[in-house]
């Protein structure tokens, strides 16, 4: 059997290293992933993906991207289920294995300087698919 994700998108918020009680590191970020065709009055919609990345690759992703960050990662899907209240609670999330900053330290700070606080703003372009 094989479970493999491959996604390219954007960091919607900041990553924030967190310590678990055993030591280790992890972070869980969201991407804005495009989606493949726009609607019917032109506007292109995103998926909002949770992402859970562990250990050094955390550490180093927390180093290097920020919000807004455009990044290509590769992993697993993965499910898990929680009670809470008496609920049952379903979660996906993508466990990353390893990813790539796709944009310059130059293209970075450029875009830093003229963001604005809109989400539309992370929604990738066709022309700015590295494929």
């Amino acid at each position: 059997m094989y479970n493999k994700v491959i996604i390219i998108g954007r960091l919607t918020a900041m990553p924030e290293l967190v310590k678990t009680t055993n030591n280790k590191s992890v972070t869980h970020v969201t991407m804005a992933v495009n989606r493949r065709f726009k609607k019917q009055n032109g506007e292109r919609t995103a998926d909002f993906i949770n992402i859970v990345i562990w250990g050094r690759l955390a550490e180093t992703l927390v180093s290097y991207a920020g919000k807004g960050s455009l990044i290509s990662l590769d992993g697993e899907l993965r499910t898990r289920r929680y009670e809470k209240d008496t609920q049952t609670h379903y979660v996906t999330e993508v466990l990353c294995h390893s990813f790539q900053l796709l944009e310059s330290r130059a293209q970075r700070a450029l875009r830093e300087n003229n963001s604005t606080s809109n989400l539309t703003d992370l929604v990738l372009a066709e022309e700015e698919l590295p494929f």
